[in-house]
């Protein structure tokens, strides 16, 4: 793997190689056969009495990219200037990425094809349209096997076998609690057409509960969260819109 591939300020999965009293190695889970080096200075955001309180060998850690010497074939790497949500987005990523390489490695032993060669054929043209492989496979694992119409039809039947038998989708929840009075009309009756009216989703799920004293639930299931935000947004904008100045309206999201 080449030195010229890597990128000052990427972020990068590290394993943690050997521990001295002035820095750590890492082996770089993204680029084979590359070496990082994480000072001690740039281990924690605190001093540092003994270094082992924060690193053990074999340790998935993500950091970023300060240096690259090119001299010595060395990549100098910060774990202090990491914060907790680009490293989590980065381990989910990576995850993700080494999932769909397992996955696509069977794919290629049930088809007696080379890996590389699969993933030449499959990832450049999935990736024109979605996020990530794995974004992919699970559109299909919910449409069927012709559901990625970027996924060319003589791999289709065999990915799917591969992939409904290694992959479940996790359903992802948000509850809204809702308190509304309409003070014109007919009240009640109000209410019930106001719901019934209210924004659909063919990729989320509603359910509509009624509390009491004028208080209901309102849950959003679906496989991502990004689509069951943006639902929500559409719902809110049509409660405040419909009820306006005819009633009292609050929202609140459920921890």
């Amino acid at each position: 793997m080449d030195l010229d591939e890597v990128r000052p300020g990427e972020h990068l999965v590290c394993k943690i190689d050997k521990i001295y009293p002035y820095g750590v190695t890492v082996t770089l889970e993204e680029y084979p056969g590359l070496v990082g080096f994480v000072p001690l200075s740039q281990i924690a955001n605190r001093w540092i009495k003994n270094i082992r309180n924060f690193v053990r060998p074999g340790q998935i850690k993500v950091g970023v990219v300060l240096s690259i010497n090119r001299e010595r074939g060395q990549i100098d790497v910060s774990f202090s200037r990491m914060n907790t949500i680009n490293e989590r987005k980065k381990m989910i990523s990576w995850r993700e990425t080494k999932r769909s390489q397992q996955l696509l490695s069977v794919l290629a032993k049930d088809m007696k094809k080379e890996q590389d060669e699969i993933w030449n054929d499959l990832v450049p043209k999935i990736l024109e349209k979605y996020n990530s492989v794995t974004d992919a496979f699970k559109v299909m694992l919910e449409s069927g096997k012709d559901g990625v119409k970027e996924i060319p039809e003589k791999y289709r039947e065999a990915l799917y076998n591969v992939v409904s038998r290694s992959m479940t989708i996790t359903k992802k929840e948000i509850i809204e609690n809702v308190e509304l009075r309409v003070t014109t009309g007919t009240g009640l009756m109000e209410i019930k057409k106001l719901f019934k009216e209210m924004p659909k989703n063919k990729g989320v799920e509603q359910k509509i509960s009624y509390l009491g004293g004028g208080k209901y639930q309102l849950k959003f299931v679906s496989n991502d969260y990004k689509t069951i935000e943006k639902h929500i947004k559409d719902v809110n904008d049509y409660l405040i819109a419909k009820v306006g100045k005819k009633g009292e309206l609050n929202m609140k999201r459920r921890e």
